[in-house]
């Protein structure tokens, strides 16, 4: 079953990893800890992003925390995937990098966020099962998925697949209600869920918003719980429109106090 671990950094040889985020800064904090966890291994590190903000984010946080690990993270053109005949597989860069190290390297393509939608989920998965399918290997491998882009009504399936096709997780941090309802979905498949969050799961099933299997080990959402998943998961967005139209009237207004009276 899948294990939870507090940090990417806690990852070890062999894993093939999961790390939910919720905001871009939680992502390149992630990101910075998975590379800290490769340096003390002894491990060669690769992350690659097709994002020029993220790129920039990234090699920040990294800095601030791993500075010789900051030419690790390289930008990329496109995906680090593309289709073949056989499904989504790793772009050549990827797989040379691995096989250069065969003793195990740090690896990590985050171009699956951007990816992940209603039409290509399906494939996703496909590509998780069969990169899983190489295990075992010396590798520190991590995918990192961004709870905003789940559909909501095919997230139970997703995430237990997720759970299934993967050796850890990393559950993201965000204080909003949308993610940590969200992850909830995940709980079954873990091997040492957090007392905390099993007691959220249980309420969630009380009020009704979400099904338990307990035969076959699996969650659904009610109607009633794809609702209120949708409704909390758009919370944060219309904080941050609140924060930009406060800047926007600030900017229009000016510096009150460079203002005179007429």
């Amino acid at each position: 079953m899948l294990h939870l671990v507090e940090t990417p950094e806690e990852l070890p040889p062999g894993s093939h990893a999961l790390a939910f985020y919720a905001s871009r800064p939680e992502a390149a904090r992630n990101m910075a800890s998975f590379l800290k966890g490769g340096r003390d291994r002894g491990q060669e590190a690769m992350v690659l992003t097709a994002d020029d903000g993220m790129l920039e984010l990234y090699r920040r946080e990294v800095s601030a925390r791993v500075p010789e690990m900051a030419d690790s993270v390289r930008r990329i053109p496109g995906f680090h995937v593309r289709p073949t005949p056989e499904g989504l597989r790793p772009t050549p860069e990827v797989l040379d990098f691995a096989r250069t190290h065969p003793e195990g390297a740090t690896m990590c393509g985050d171009t699956i966020p951007s990816l992940l939608d209603r039409r290509s989920l399906a494939s996703l998965l496909a590509y998780e099962d069969w990169f899983d399918s190489l295990r075992p290997f010396y590798h520190r491998g991590l995918c990192p998925y961004d709870l905003s882009h789940f559909p909501i009504d095919r997230a139970p399936q997703a995430l237990s697949q997720l759970a299934q096709t993967h050796t850890h997780a990393v559950l993201s941090n965000d204080p909003n209600p949308g993610p940590r309802f969200l992850q909830l979905l995940i709980l079954p498949q873990v091997e040492n869920p957090p007392e905390q969050h099993l007691g959220w799961l249980a309420r969630a099933v009380d009020y009704g918003l979400i099904e338990r299997d307990g035969a076959a080990d699996a969650v659904e959402l009610t109607p009633r719980g794809q609702n209120f998943a949708r409704a909390l998961m758009a919370l944060p967005d219309y904080s941050r429109r609140a924060v930009e139209a406060a800047r926007s009237r600030r900017a229009a207004l000016g510096n009150p106090r460079e203002r005179r009276p007429d």
